[in-house]
C-alpha cells in the first residue's frame, strides 16, 4: 500500500468494535448458562480466530446481523469434551485470543494450539502462564521453555488453591487465570509477584466478568485476586463500544494534517481512552469532547492542524496506542519520550525496535531504549520516498500510514494487509477521508 502526503482529512471514520472487550464478551457468552447476543462485534481476524476456536470447542455461534453474534452458551462445560477426541485450535496471529483460551480450555482432557504465524505469534512467550497452569494441576507442553507454540494442555488434576504469577510480561496471563477460575469448582487466589504495567486490561477483565455474574475480590493494586467458588457464568446481552486504539490513529492523523474528524461510540469508562486523550493534549493536539447520545459514550472531534510539541508520556496505560502517538511525535517540535513501554517488545512485532527502525527508514529520528522510545521531531515533515515494513503488525501498519501524510514523498508499506487483525476497513476509510492511497 502506498500513501502520499495528505490533504486535510474530513469526515467520520467508521470505527470497529473494541478489540479486547469483544474477546472477553464472546468468551463470557460462550461459557454462560444460556444463549446471549453480542452487539458491535468487529469482523476482524481476531474475531474470526476466536469464532473458529469456539466451533472446534462445540459452541454454536451465528452472525445474526452485520455486527451481531448470537451465542449458545455451554454452561461452563465445553461440548468438545463429549466428542472424545482432543480439540485442535489454530490461534492465528491473535495473542489475546490464545492466552484467554489457554485459561478457558484448561478444563478439557486435551487441547492442542498451533499457529501458522511462526515469525509473529509463534515467537511470543507463554511460559509464565503455562507454569501457573501446571501449579494448578494442568499438564502443559510447549515447543520450548519459554512456552512458545505449539502448546498442548491436559486437564490432569486441575484444582484451585493459590497460584503466583508475574505481571510484567503480559497482563493477558492474569486475565486467562481469571477466566479459568470459575470453571475449576474450587476457590482460587492469584498473587501478582511484581509490577503490572498493563493493569487496565486486568481491570477490564474483572469488570466484564462481574457483568457475567463472576465475583472477583481484589485489592486496589491488583496484587491479590480471590475468586470464590462455586460460581457460574450467567447469560446476558453485550453491547460493545468502539475501539479506542483505532480511534487514536484518527486523532493523531487529524493533529498531523488537519481537517475535521469526528469519532462516535467511544466508551467514557476506558482507562486507555483517558490516557490517550491526556497524551494528545500533552503533545499539543486539540481534541473536543462533544455531547453523545448515550451517557456512557463520548463523541470526539479533532479540528485543524495542531502545532505539536514534544512531551514525556507514560506509555503503560495506552500501550496499544503508542505507535500512532509515536507517528505524531515524529513531526512535533522538540523531543518526545515514551516511558514504561517494555511490553511492546512482546506484541505482534517488537514494537520498540521494529517501530523505531521503520520510523527512521521513513526519515524520522527515533531511538529504541530497553523500556522507552525517544523521538526528536521534525516539524517540517519527513522525507519519505521509501518502502517500510509493518512487520506483520496491524498497529505498525496504521502508524506508518498516518506518518506518510506528513512525508515529502509517498511511503510504500509492505504487510499492509495485517490491518485486518483489528481494522479491516482502515485503508478504505483513510482514502474516503481524503488521503491519497494506492494499492500496490
Amino acid at each position: 500500500m502506498t500513501v502520499g502526503a495528505g490533504q486535510p482529512l474530513h469526515g467520520e471514520p467508521a470505527l470497529p468494535g473494541a478489540k479486547y472487550a469483544a474477546v472477553r464478551a464472546i468468551l463470557a457468552a460462550a461459557l454462560a448458562d444460556g444463549p446471549a447476543q453480542v452487539f458491535g462485534v468487529p469482523r476482524t481476524d481476531d474475531t474470526r480466530v476466536l469464532l473458529a476456536a469456539l466451533d472446534r470447542l462445540g459452541v454454536a455461534v451465528t452472525w445474526t446481523g452485520a455486527e451481531t453474534l448470537t451465542i449458545a452458551g455451554c454452561g461452563g462445560e465445553w461440548p468438545a469434551e463429549r466428542a472424545g477426541r482432543p480439540a485442535q485450535i489454530d490461534a492465528g496471529n491473535a495473542g489475546a485470543v490464545l492466552r484467554l483460551l489457554l485459561g478457558a480450555t484448561a478444563t478439557l482432557p486435551e487441547v492442542h494450539f498451533t499457529t501458522t504465524y511462526a515469525a509473529s505469534l509463534g515467537q511470543r512467550p507463554n511460559g509464565e502462564l503455562l507454569d501457573a497452569l501446571r501449579h494448578l494441576g494442568v499438564a502443559a507442553e510447549a515447543r520450548d521453555a519459554e512456552g512458545r507454540l505449539p502448546i498442548t494442555l491436559r486437564r490432569s488434576k486441575l484444582h484451585g488453591g493459590a497460584v503466583s504469577i508475574a505481571g510484567t510480561r503480559s497482563s493477558q496471563f492474569i486475565s486467562a487465570l481469571l477466566v479459568l477460575a470459575p470453571l475449576i469448582g474450587e476457590p482460587l487466589t492469584i498473587t501478582v509477584t511484581d509490577a503490572l504495567p498493563s493493569a487496565s486490561f486486568v481491570r477490564l477483565t474483572i469488570t466484564m466478568l462481574a457483568q457475567a455474574g463472576i465475583v472477583i475480590e481484589s485489592d486496589a493494586d491488583l496484587r491479590r485476586l480471590h475468586i470464590p467458588s462455586p460460581q457460574t457464568y450467567h447469560a446476558r446481552d453485550w453491547h460493545l463500544p468502539r475501539d479506542f486504539p483505532s480511534a487514536a490513529v484518527w486523532l493523531a492523523a487529524g493533529a498531523l494534517v488537519g481537517g475535521a474528524l469526528t469519532l462516535r461510540g467511544l466508551s467514557r469508562a476506558t482507562e486507555d481512552g483517558a490516557a490517550v486523550l491526556a497524551a494528545l493534549h500533552a503533545l499539543g493536539a486539540t481534541i473536543i469532547n462533544q455531547p453523545a447520545p448515550e451517557p456512557d459514550q463520548m463523541t470526539l472531534s479533532v479540528q485543524g492542524a495542531a502545532r505539536l510539541q514534544g512531551a514525556i508520556i507514560d506509555g503503560a496505560p495506552l500501550i496499544d496506542s503508542v505507535p500512532a502517538l509515536a507517528a505524531a511525535a515524529c513531526v512535533a517540535a522538540g523531543t518526545t519520550v515514551f516511558t514504561n513501554v517494555g511490553a511492546l517488545r512482546l506484541k505482534e512485532s517488537n514494537r520498540i525496535d521494529d517501530l523505531c527502525a521503520e520510523l527512521c527508514r521513513a526519515g524520522a529520528d527515533a531511538v529504541a531504549g530497553a523500556d522507552s522510545i525517544t523521538i526528536t521531531g521534525r516539524p517540517a515533515g519527513i522525507a519519505g520516498g521509501v518502502t517500510v515494513d509493518a512487520h506483520q503488525d496491524h498497529r505498525l501498519a496504521m502508524a506508518l500510514a498516518i506518518l506518510a501524510l506528513r512525508a515529502r514523498a509517498p511511503l510504500t508499506i509492505t504487510g499492509a494487509d495485517h490491518v485486518a487483525k483489528s481494522y479491516p476497513a482502515f485503508w478504505d476509510e483513510l482514502a474516503r477521508l481524503g488521503a491519497r492511497v494506492q494499492a500496490d
